[in-house]
């Protein structure tokens, strides 16, 4: 079931608790009848409708029992997708149906605590379950993978209709860089540069003023990101929003976008010139691929 299911949580009967705030509401997702995917692998996320930023999700090592219940805390005032799946053929990754069993619910305007019960059918969704953003990338987590003999990174990446999933590799410990739709060298890229700190990972979000220049924008439209540094490669991985939002350029699914890649050896400053860059391309998936 991919890394979905990387932390697994044994569910006996029981329901897995958040504790609200103000602001929030409470999801109460009842399952029942489920007796045909006892003893396997479960996962249920929340998405943002609006945003496709995934606010939460949980991963069951086995289903217990027919019946089983689950809790989540929400912002209000937004509309929320439900995607869950069973690992029916048992290989540890989300497979479409009917190789595994998915569903999908949709809320919409969420505005006090509310409890959804599903009990088990046959209605199927292809939920195409993305990959966790933890920083660590597992074979197969991503639907495409480019290699750069330019620079020796690598660009894993995925989409939906709403948002874009990369991940991001270097030969080194310093920061890493990718740019979309670059006019001349970095003229006019949207450029995002990560580094791998002590305290965590540092995100900008630049724009190419100039064909060797770029400037911070005031405001970033990363809607996840995480990273690590392990045997001398750095890998950091962002989801982002298709449309761009203020400081971001609107990407389209099925789009062939060129990017640069460019990354530095050792050093975290994010100013310091790159070790190496290159310029390619890659393709995004097409419409409806969710």
């Amino acid at each position: 079931m991919r890394r979905g299911l990387g932390v697994f949580l044994l569910i006996i009967g029981l329901v897995v608790v958040f504790v609200a705030g103000q602001g929030t509401a409470t999801l109460m997702l009842q399952f029942r009848d489920m007796a045909p995917h006892v003893g396997q692998a479960f996962a249920v996320r929340v998405v943002d409708e609006m945003t496709g930023k995934e606010v939460d999700r949980v991963a069951v090592s086995e289903i217990p029992s027919a019946s089983f219940d689950l809790e989540f805390v929400v912002p209000i005032d937004a509309a929320y997708r439900l995607d869950f799946y069973a690992d029916m053929n048992g290989n540890g990754r989300y497979d479409p149906p009917p190789a595994d069993h998915a569903w999908r619910i949709r809320l919409a305007d969420v505005q006090e605590n509310r409890t959804v019960r599903f009990s088990h059918d046959l209605e199927f969704t292809d939920i195409d379950w993305p990959p966790l953003v933890d920083g660590r990338i597992d074979e197969g987590d991503y639907r495409h993978t480019l290699a750069d003999p330019a620079t020796g990174m690598t660009v894993h990446w995925q989409n939906d209709d709403l948002t874009l999933r990369l991940g991001l590799t270097s030969p080194g410990t310093g920061w890493l860089a990718i740019g979309f739709k670059p006019e001349r060298r970095m003229l006019g890229a949207d450029i995002l540069i990560a580094t791998v700190t002590d305290d965590g990972v540092v995100v900008e979000d630049d724009t190419g003023t100039g064909q060797t220049s770029h400037r911070s924008d005031a405001t970033s439209r990363v809607l996840e990101e995480a990273g690590i540094e392990a045997d001398g490669r750095t890998t950091v991985e962002l989801v982002l929003p298709l449309a761009g939002g203020e400081s971001g350029t609107a990407l389209t699914s099925g789009e062939t976008i060129p990017i640069i890649l460019a990354y530095h050896a050792n050093s975290d400053r994010l100013t310091t010139r790159h070790s190496k860059r290159t310029t390619t391309q890659i393709t995004l998936d097409g419409q409806g691929s969710e």
